[in-house]
């Protein structure tokens, strides 16, 4: 079965976002378990206040980190709304075309009524 052109671009797009995507979502995914673990991490060793300190002195990773994980969330948002509004777009279009083909196909089929209905002549 032969696709049109833009169908098949369609495919191709949302394949290629769901790879995109699967990326995204590891590399949030992988961060967040590294925050969990570093947090737990923390609570074992809160006695230990040697280490605590030395701790201080690298608690720009985490601000980074935190601020890494935000811009993430927002592209998360931003691709989410995009690809709503992409669908809802296609939507449409596919909706005007099952409209347009449905008036076609009424057309045609009133065309046919009035030729093949023979014509009463008046006596």
């Amino acid at each position: 079965m032969l696709l049109p052109k833009t169908t098949k671009f369609v495919i191709q797009i949302k394949e290629t976002m769901k790879k995109n995507r699967l990326i995204f979502y590891s590399v949030f995914g992988a961060l967040h378990l590294f925050i969990f673990v570093f947090s737990l991490y923390m609570d074992g060793q809160k006695e230990n206040l040697q280490f605590l300190f030395k701790l201080q002195g690298k608690i720009w990773m985490l601000k980074y980190g935190s601020l890494v994980l935000m811009l993430l969330m927002a592209a998360n948002v931003i691709l989410h709304f995009r690809d709503n509004r992409r669908n809802q777009r296609e939507k449409d279009q596919l909706n005007h075309e099952l409209n347009t083909l449905k008036a076609k196909l009424y057309d045609l089929q009133e065309g046919a009524k009035k030729s093949s209905a023979p014509e009463n002549p008046i006596n």
